[in-house]
């Protein structure tokens, strides 16, 4: 059977390597050939009918999975088209809560956290009240460019990989922190090397906003998943979503809030404690995380929602 994952301009992020998208894509057809075909595939807008049309002839009899709000580029008269055309039509919100779509067009609304699933079923009524619609879940996965157990093992190392809006890290921290400059564009490929030179990262947010319709905003713990991948340990608050989840609440690395001098106190507890039994014991769940979050476990939870088709 054929899969086809659909995104819209702007999407395609990384360096051109969406990683809920192509990475996906490369991963299941590693791992799930013997039953699908996978493509990945622009949704074009309802203004170019061709386009339109040429999308909804290649989706027949195929599982159509819109990331994010890609499924709103088509417009009403060929997503109905769409739906009667394809074998299942799934949205994949990632972290965001798509646009409001007709009643009955969507299948499966895919979370990929925990929270996220919750979320969703608490406020699916609100969605899309057909019966039937379901939620499932879908681990995101680490970047594969990453090597694994790449971190130093020699010595302290701090680091913060991300955009700085979504991170708290004092100032007096940044001083003594590995911080490449990172937009989301440029050279990805040397950002994501820059990776494995910590093997303390930091990943404090601040909670996400409410959004409307009484639907959490959440994010997957990537800066976790890509922590664990080249055995670096995190320092992370409780608030952070999914992060107890995989972690254990008994994490020795976790912080109660995004206060600095909590931040700050719990950098200095991991540097003291480095190599000593409490930053063994977050080792060992960080390679416990990594296990959970292979390409093996992500495209297997993915099997369980094709064959619902």
């Amino acid at each position: 059977m054929k899969v086809i994952f659909a995104y819209r301009i702007g999407q395609k992020t990384m360096g051109g390597k969406a990683m809920r998208v192509d990475q996906l894509a490369a991963m299941a057809r590693a791992h799930l050939s013997e039953r699908y075909t996978f493509e990945v595939v622009l949704a074009p807008k309802a203004s170019r009918v061709h386009a339109c049309q040429r999308f909804v002839d290649s989706c027949r009899d195929a599982i159509v999975i819109f990331h994010k709000s890609a499924a709103s580029n088509l417009g009403q008269e060929f997503r109905a088209s769409l739906k009667k055309v394809a074998a299942g039509i799934c949205v994949d919100h990632l972290d965001v809560i798509a646009g409001q779509l007709e009643a009955g067009f969507v299948d499966v609304h895919i979370a990929a956290s925990y929270q996220g699933e919750r979320s969703l079923c608490q406020g699916l009524p609100a969605l899309d009240p057909t019966p039937g619609v379901q939620v499932r879940h879908l681990r995101h996965h680490a970047d594969p460019r990453l090597v694994p157990e790449s971190a130093p093992k020699a010595e302290f190392n701090l680091g913060y990989f991300g955009l700085l809006d979504n991170v708290v890290l004092p100032p007096a921290l940044a001083e003594q922190s590995v911080v490449p400059g990172y937009n989301g564009k440029g050279d990805v490929e040397a950002f994501i090397a820059r990776l494995s030179e910590a093997n303390f990262h930091i990943c404090t947010r601040d909670p996400s906003p409410v959004l409307t319709r009484g639907v959490l905003s959440s994010k997957p713990f990537t800066k976790g998943f890509n922590a664990a991948v080249i055995g670096a340990n995190v320092l992370v608050n409780r608030q952070v979503h999914d992060a107890e989840y995989y972690l254990g609440a008994d994490y020795p690395y976790f912080v109660k809030s995004t206060d600095s001098a909590a931040i700050v106190e719990g950098v200095e507890r991991a540097s003291a404690e480095f190599g000593g039994e409490q930053w063994r014991i977050a080792q060992a769940r960080m390679s416990d995380l990594a296990r959970q979050v292979a390409p093996a476990e992500v495209t297997g939870e993915l099997d369980k929602i094709l064959r619902l088709f």
